[in-house]
């Protein structure tokens, strides 16, 4: 078949053939399918049809959007016995399913017409040639598949279709950017993906190695297990409770076996009694009250069930124990008797577990939990129970590294990669941005041919008009803002009134505003068409206001766009230049964040359709256990369906966007979990595609015009000249009045003095003093005292407890040193102020720093005797720990560049709070006072049924009435009249039910609207208001579930704008902001060619020499190198890469239950792998000698090698099977570290790793910083909140009873996780509390307190299990309001700011190891490789007579190999990059010199005239420079050196043979006279 050649793909006919000309048409293959030629009437005809000219096109789009809208149509009310909509039920679904077989013939025909014009499969552009025709083609196969009778169901795929609005992609350019984004990206996002899985894989191996079966121990309530009864199996009996009580009481006569529970150190797994005896009908009791994993009385873990507790009005001690014994045989019998579930899952079969799901026990569950810690959701709760039954040192730390390489440093590559893919095609297409018409567009006025509008334009464009309407924008605000619940009459009047007042003047301004502009111009700007709309709507409101007959206009249609007034708030800005700039560059990203919506939508929307496919009428669970009910259980009906469901379109299209947000996804995983496996699957590919991708590929495209926007660059980054001299001024000013007031003070207060000797004694003393003081300050052995005095108090600091006695000895001790360390400080003070002045003090922020703790610790001693106002002041002595940030220029850096992004940051704040404002204003109009219940517990059910649907007081029964508390002062039921239909709360208060909030947030007023829309804009507890909003049923009524579900769109347009879009902003300002600081040239910025020159010559400097391996000489080690050396034999190094996986595989095949058998074989691969291991050590030492050990890679291999021989050596020599069994476990982790080796071997893991490794040294000073805020805020957070009483969310694995717990606290609150749940249970009331607990008596009343409080050390506070029972609870009162102030600063300063230069640094980090503008890895790796065939032993520098050779063997760009003859000889001798070589005494180069040149060198050639040097105070210069210690010369002087010795050398040569020729002339003619 002869086919026509095209450079692209595109199959369409526009640019395939030309239909009207009579020439053959190009490109088309010449036999569709070998039966229609290129020259067939009908398939010309079927060419012309198909074309995209054509309405075909058009039709077939309009076919895919009707489709996929009858899908998500589909009615799952009705199902059949799979789960599937029946047909045979719903009218709607026969309909659907009818449709379906047109859509599938008009596709099915669509495929067989393209087939027709384009050919099949063979030729270059065939139909299956193209990717889109390739999804439709299956997509119809399967759709056809599924219409054949006793065919599978294929719904499923048959979703995808929705997919074909895709082809719409390569018609619009900002989709085709987008798409284009991330198909370039799909490779290195693919390294990545790679590196990720392999940290998961590490952290899942160490897991499975360590943790396996650590979940399954509870806290039991007898020593042992017990026997089951015979006559009482089911745990919802009353003998139940009975039996319990039985055996809690005589555990011995109902012991299970009569054997120990363990016995690890004589027994296996196939000689344990509970594999012998086999499974048993047996319980072992738990302490449900304890949610807590537990470890052994002698265990390393932190909760060992040593408390002693009551059950039953019993005191009992219990005992940590599991359903499996230490090898993982399971104890019991597989029955769901008495719990409803299998017996053995007991102890993690609940909410509090993840039912179960969330362990280590073999690799795919602990795989699965690796990688729920990475998204950072649900962390916290399995690193806390990790820490109950394991040591807890370890256990942050290796959590923390997995959050720092897995959720920190691994994702933001993925956001590194998308953006450096997206700056590629932006380029490619050379699209230009447009400009902004935001607050951008200038009125046009009409011509002036009319008096009226003359006179209107005059008005309209004067300043006070535009003052007064700037003046009624900022009194709406307020107007709208006082709205709040409960308010009078009176009040709501005035709110009406200024309501009409500024709703008439905005109509008048629109009517002028159309009368100068013109209507059509006015309409068809979109910034006066916006406020054109507020304005219609808002005079209809206040129309149907005063023409309703209750007037209440409150929560009117109309009313929907009163809170949209505010956005006129946004025209206040033009005067605010950065605010201006910010909102430019925001509409600047608008057209590709639309565009990106309709793909995000699109993802949504088949995710959703999937979702349904297999969850929906899935998720019905037992009310009681939990436990899965199936669609032929009786129970079916009135099961618990959760409220994150798949079971119709909008509840599908909800929950995947909640997923999409990170907010509690592993719960709705695990529910899904629970009723069908192909959950895991599901919410794994919605993560990484929905969350790693997708939003990272909106964040790269919402930061792509922060890139080069100077406007919004802090001006303080680049100080101008003329501030500079502004600011040299002010010293002069001082010294002219300093001046004055000295001739003043001689004139005035000294004239009494006799002698001014004395005067000038007192004068030279001063300045004596003020000297030595300088010099003082000036010294190094002073900071350095003041350094320690630092870390000093800093550890007092930590030291001081609250619940420590105030009169111990170590509290005295404290308080000494509180003293010590306050007159050190004070006297820190005073020195620097003598030295400096006062004035020069305080220009310094560091020192107003400093003198803030100062005063701190001086208030704290003016309230000495304890109580709530010390451990405030106490809180402000946190500060001095901050003092170190000007001790370490590292770290002082860091602190620098975000000082000066603040203004870029307050900026983005000021957006935030006007969006904030305008969504609280709106939720308080409508949600204000519907945020409450009757408590169901307090009522009855037919009690509950009457609040819930309230009837009219002349319906009511005599019974009803008859439950009315009408003597209660709460209850207003005598007055009522009978047409009256009371309120859900009015008939609570007259049952004497408890009224009470939904949840802790409300829109009660707009502070409060405030306050929640910031919480949720975190993405925390944002779905928990959603269902409270949805729920509501309008003012004081009981909600319903889903009775105003359209709510939930409120809150996913707030999350879309407020989380996902402009917090992000914050991300762009400090990324920008921190990349240009880094990039300052002097006073201003650096180009776009010196910044590539930059960032190449920081790749460069990376480079570093490697050892050039020669085989030996001798015979043996001649062998051995000719065996491992990839030249000679390549399948070696594939052999070991082989082993390293097939050792990993055996120890992911480690499970909790292995048997012996299974555990036998492991260890004999275990013994064979590692003995390769051994094998391959000695051969590379045999063969490579000393040249081993100077691999870093090789010395690892070493390091691992001596592990594994050690651990077995260990292993043979003991007898402690406990004790072996640590060690088989340290081995295997050891042998887990040879997987790092696959990053040396395989490629494409390089250039994601050489990331993560270079970003660690700047990660190390914002984490420096991050770890300095941690400790301030534990601190005050010890201080403040130390001694509250334990309650829900503050237990005991979340608190702030010392350091370390607020420490890890707060790295949980960092991740986002659970911050406002600790918040608010600080704020609930506590019964019977203490306000201080030091004067709380024992046995008086809590109103006294005691003068002297006295601490019995025989009764300590109840803080950890060892302390009970002889210990008194801690019951402090609930926090204040200064918990908002609290977390609210944390979460700002931590989450918004220094969170995100962690993000900024990961992209510098990836730009800087992935340059490949001017310079790619590749080049590097020749030029070191090249390099060490003149420097075989890695000195880092050659001879500069080489330099030559060197140059000729070095391939372009940086050499000149192929290039150099005669002609390129004289041009490299005048190269002046090449001459500028520096070269030390022994006439030796250096390779990052060399390097650097080279690559100067050829940026020159790439970039012509734009190169631009650097400045010499570059970051990048200096760290040039360091190679030039010793460089005395360049190679151009050696050159002329040299050239000037060979010219002499040749001069006396010429000379000397001219004398000789001279010579033999003289001699000559003397011998011929004769």
């Amino acid at each position: 078949m002869e086919i026509y050649p095209i450079k692209d793909t595109d199959t369409s006919c526009e640019k395939q053939c030309d239909l009207n000309s009579d020439s053959l048409p190009s490109k088309l293959v010449q036999n569709s399918l070998h039966i229609f030629s290129i020259h067939s009437p009908i398939r010309k005809r079927v060419i012309k049809f198909v074309s995209p000219s054509s309405y075909f096109d058009t039709f077939i789009l309009a076919a895919i959007f009707l489709n996929s809208i009858i899908i998500a149509c589909v009615d799952y009310r009705y199902i059949d016995d799979n789960y599937q909509p029946s047909s045979k039920l719903s009218l709607r679904n026969h309909i659907i399913e009818k449709a379906e077989i047109v859509f599938t013939i008009i596709f099915a025909i669509e495929c067989i017409l393209k087939v027709i014009a384009y050919g099949l499969i063979r030729g270059k552009n065939t139909f299956l040639r193209d990717g889109w025709n390739v999804l439709d083609f299956v997509i119809v196969v399967i759709s056809v598949l599924g219409s054949i009778p006793g065919v599978p169901n294929f719904s499923v795929l048959r979703s995808f279709r929705v997919l074909r609005p895709l082809r719409s992609v390569s018609k619009l350019p900002s989709l085709r950017k987008i798409a284009s984004t991330f198909v370039e990206s799909l490779g290195d996002l693919a390294n990545v993906m790679v590196l990720l899985v392999f940290i998961l894989a590490c952290f899942t191996l160490f897991g499975v190695t360590f943790w396996r079966g650590l979940f399954h121990r509870r806290c039991r309530l007898t020593p042992f297990p017990v026997k089951m009864p015979v006559d009482c199996r089911n745990a919802t009996d009353m003998c139940w409770d009975q039996f319990l009580l039985d055996v809690v009481s005589h555990p011995d006569s109902h012991r299970c076996l009569p054997c120990p529970n363990n016995d690890v150190e004589s027994w296996t797994q196939s000689t344990s009694p509970w594999f012998l005896l086999g499974q048993q009908d047996c319980v072992w009791p738990i302490d449900e009250e304890d949610l807590r994993v537990c470890s052994e009385n002698t265990g390393p873990g932190y909760h060992r069930c040593s408390k002693i507790v009551t059950f039953m009005e019993k005191n009992i001690s219990r005992t940590c124990g599991s359903n499996y014994d230490a090898f993982g045989n399971p104890r019991f019998i597989e029955s769901v008797d008495p719990y409803g579930f299998p017996r053995t899952q007991d102890s993690v079969f609940n909410e509090a577990f993840n039912w179960g799901f969330t362990n280590y026990d073999n690799f795919m569950f602990a795989f699965v939990t690796t990688f729920q810690v990475v998204t950072l959701e649900g962390w916290s709760d399995i690193m806390a129970r990790v820490i109950d039954a394991w040591p807890t040192a370890p256990t942050v730390i290796a959590f923390v590294l997995l959050i720092v390489f897995g959720a920190v440093i691994s994702l933001n590559i993925v956001l590194a990669v998308i953006s450096g893919s997206l700056e590629k095609i932006e380029h490619e297409m050379a699209e230009e941005d447009t400009e902004s018409v935001v607050s951008n567009t200038k009125t046009k006025y009409l011509p002036n041919d009319s008096t009226i509008r003359r006179r209107t334009q005059e008005i309209v464009g004067s300043s006070i008009y535009k003052r007064f309407i700037l003046a009624t924008i900022l009194f709406n605000t307020v107007v709208l803002s006082l709205d709040h619940h409960g308010i009078t009459s009176r009040f709501q009047m005035a709110l009406d009134a200024g309501n009409s007042i500024t709703t008439t003047i905005f109509f008048i301004d629109m009517v002028m505003c159309n009368i100068v502009q013109g209507v059509q111009e006015y309409w068809s700007t979109p910034s006066t068409f916006f406020d054109g709309i507020i304005a219609v709507s808002s005079a209809f409101e206040l129309i149907i206001a005063r023409v309703a007959a209750d007037g209440n206009s409150g929560k009117s249609v109309m009313s929907v766009f009163r809170s949209l007034r505010l956005v006129r708030l946004f025209k206040m800005v033009k005067q605010w230049k950065s605010l201006h700039a910010l909102l430019n560059t925001m509409v600047r990203a608008a057209s590709d964040v639309q565009s990106f919506g309709i793909l995000l939508s699109l993802f949504i929307f088949i995710y959703a359709l999937v979702g349904m496919q297999l969850f929906s009428n899935r998720l019905h669970f037992d009310q009681v256990t939990g436990s899965h009910v199936g669609m032929l259980d009786p129970k079916y009906a009135s099961a618990d369906i959760p409220r994150s469901n798949f079971d119709d379109f909008f509840w599908a299209v909800t929950t995947v966007f909640q997923v999409l947000s990170g907010e509690n996804w592993n719960e709705v995983m695990y529910d899904c979990w629970k009723a069908t496996s192909a959950a895991p699957a599901y919410f794994t590919s919605l993560i990484v595609l929905g969350v790693f991708f997708a939003l990272n590929l909106f964040l790269a495209i919402l930061l792509s015009p922060f890139d080069g926007n100077n406007a919004l660059v802090s001006n303080r980054i680049y100080p101008e000249e003329k501030q500079g001299s502004t600011r040299g001024r002010h010293p002069r000013r001082m010294q002219v009045k300093a001046a004055g007031a000295l001739r003043w003070t001689k004139q005035n207060l000294l004239s009494p003095i006799r002698s001014w000797k004395y005067y000038e004694a007192i004068h030279h003393l001063g300045v004596l003093i003020r000297t030595r003081c300088g010099v003082f300050v000036a010294d190094k052995r002073f900071d350095s005292i003041l350094t320690c005095v630092i870390i000093m108090s800093s550890i007092t600091l930590a030291l001081d407890d609250p619940l420590r006695d105030p009169r111990s000895q170590v509290a005295v001790a404290l308080l000494l040193l509180n003293y010590l360390f306050t007159a050190i400080f004070l006297a820190e003070f005073l020195i620097k102020v003598v030295a400096h002045g006062c004035i020069k003090y305080i220009q310094d922020r560091w020192n107003i720093l400093d003198f803030s703790t100062v005063v701190a610790s001086i208030l704290e001693f003016s309230n000495v005797k304890g109580g709530k106002i010390l451990r405030v002041l106490r809180a402000f002595r946190v500060l001095r720990p901050l003092k170190m940030i000007n001790r370490f220029p590292e770290v002082k850096v860091v602190v620098d560049a975000l000082l000066l992004s603040l203004p870029a940051v307050a900026d983005v704040g000021v957006v935030m709070v006007l969006l904030f404002l305008v969504f609280s204003v709106f939720g308080v109009t409508f949600l204000k006072g519907t945020f409450y219940k009757c408590l169901e517990s307090s009522l009855t059910p037919e009690e509950l049924n009457l609040v819930t649907y309230p009837k009219l007081v002349g319906q009511l029964t005599s019974a009803e009435l008859s439950w009315f508390d009408v003597d209660s002062p709460n209850c207003g039921a005598s007055t009522w009249e009978v047409g009256k239909t009371p309120t859900s709360r009015e008939l609570c208060s007259c049952l004497n039910g408890d009224w009470v909030e939904t949840i802790p947030q409300n829109f009660n007023n707009v502070l409060r609207g405030f306050a929640l829309l910031f919480e949720i804009s975190t993405t925390e507890s944002w779905v928990s208001v959603m269902y409270a909003a949805t729920d509501q049923r309008g003012t004081d009524m009981q909600p319903v579930r889903d009775t105003n579900r359209a709510w939930a769109l409120f809150f996913v347009v707030f999350l879309s704008l407020g989380a996902f879009f402009i917090l992000e902003l914050f991300v762009g300002v400090i990324i920008e902001n921190f990349s240009r600081l880094r990039d300052t040239k002097g006073l201003g910025l650096m180009t776009d060619a010196q910044r590539q020159w930059a960032s190449t010559q920081q790749f460069i400097m990376r480079i570093k020499p490697e050892v050039l391996l020669r085989r030996p000489d001798r015979k043996l080690r001649a062998i051995c190198y000719d065996f491992i050396m990839p030249g000679s034999n390549p399948w070696f190094d594939r052999f070991i890469v082989a082993i390293i996986i097939a050792n990993s595989i055996s120890v992911a095949t480690i499970s909790f239950g292995d048997s012996d058998e299974k555990s036998t074989v492991l260890g004999i691969l275990n013994l064979l792998f590692s003995s390769i291991f051994v094998v391959e050590s000695v051969l590379k030492v045999t063969a490579l000698g000393k040249d081993y050990f100077r691999s870093r890679w090789n010395i690892f291999d070493f390091v691992v090698v001596c592990g594994l021989v050690a651990g077995f050596i260990l292993k043979i020599s003991i007898n402690d099977q406990r004790l072996a069994g640590s060690i088989s476990s340290l081995i295997s982790l050891i042998r887990m570290g040879r997987l790092i080796k696959l990053i040396r071997l395989v490629r494409q893991l390089r250039a994601p790793f050489n990331t993560m490794v270079s970003v660690l040294p700047g990660m190390v000073n914002i984490i420096s910083l991050l770890l300095l805020l941690f400790f301030v805020y534990a601190v005050c957070g010890v201080q403040l909140y130390g001694t509250i009483a334990l309650q829900g969310e503050l237990n005991e694995q979340a608190n702030f009873r010392s350091v370390g717990n607020a420490m890890l606290l707060l790295l949980r609150f960092s991740t986002g996780e659970g911050w406002m749940s600790v918040m608010y249970a600080l704020l609930e009331k506590r019964e019977d509390c203490c306000e201080d607990i030091w004067c709380c008596k024992r046995d008086a009343s809590l109103d006294m307190c005691d003068s002297n409080p006295k601490y019995e050390e025989a009764s300590p506070w109840c803080i950890g299990e060892d302390d009970y029972p002889n210990c008194i609870e801690v019951n402090g009162c609930s926090a204040g309001a200064s918990v908002f102030v609290y977390f609210y600063s944390f979460t700002m300063i931590v989450s918004f700011v220094i969170l995100n230069m962690l993000v900024a640094a990961v992209l510098q980090a990836f730009e800087a190891s992935d340059e490949g503008e001017l310079l790619d890895p590749a080049d590097l790796e020749h030029f070191v490789s090249v390099w060490s065939e003149f420097d075989p032993e890695a000195t880092w520098f050659i001879n500069a007579s080489d330099m030559q050779s060197f140059l000729s063997r070095l391939r372009p760009p940086l050499g000149m190999a192929g290039q150099f003859n005669a002609e390129r000889g004289g041009l490299y001798t005048k190269d002046p990059c090449l001459l500028d070589i520096a070269v030390n005494g022994k006439k030796q180069v250096n390779i990052v010199n060399v390097a650097t040149l080279l690559a100067k060198r050829h940026a020159k050639e790439e970039l012509g005239e734009q190169f631009g040097e650097l400045s010499d105070d570059h970051p990048i210069q200096h760290r040039a420079t360091r190679h030039l210690a010793g460089m005395s010369s360049t190679l151009g002087d050696v050159y002329t050196k040299e050239a000037g010795v060979i010219l002499r050398a040749v001069v006396r040569w010429k000379k000397r043979r001219r004398m000789a020729i001279q010579m033999e002339d003289g001699l000559g003619h003397n011998n011929a006279s004769p």
